[in-house]
């Protein structure tokens, strides 16, 4: 179940950076709704981006595992908020290709 979930994790966040490519490609940095990102991006370029997206998703991977068996719900709900983010990018970034 635990690789279950990570996978999940791992691939809203892919869907998130895919996505993210397209959009850009097509309407240019712009129409990235996060500034964090934007700015990443734009300031150093796409090999730091996927290194903060890569290290981001590492992070609550691993925050995760080590606090699942102790605290349980706790471990849960950072994981279904690291899904949440990637899915909540992959869907706005989306609905901006589309527009």
């Amino acid at each position: 179940m635990t690789a279950v979930a990570i996978g999940v994790l791992i691939l809203a966040h892919v869907a998130d950076y895919a996505t993210f490519l397209v959009m850009v490609a097509r309407h240019g940095l712009g129409s990235e709704a996060n500034p964090i990102v934007a700015t990443i991006f734009d300031d150093w370029g796409l090999a730091l981006l996927t290194a903060a997206k890569f290290a981001t998703v590492l992070l609550v991977a691993a925050v995760f595992l080590v606090s699942v068996k102790e605290r349980p719900w706790i471990a849960t709900g950072v994981l279904a908020f690291g899904v949440l983010i990637g899915a909540l990018g992959a869907v706005s970034n989306v609905l901006t290709i589309g527009a």
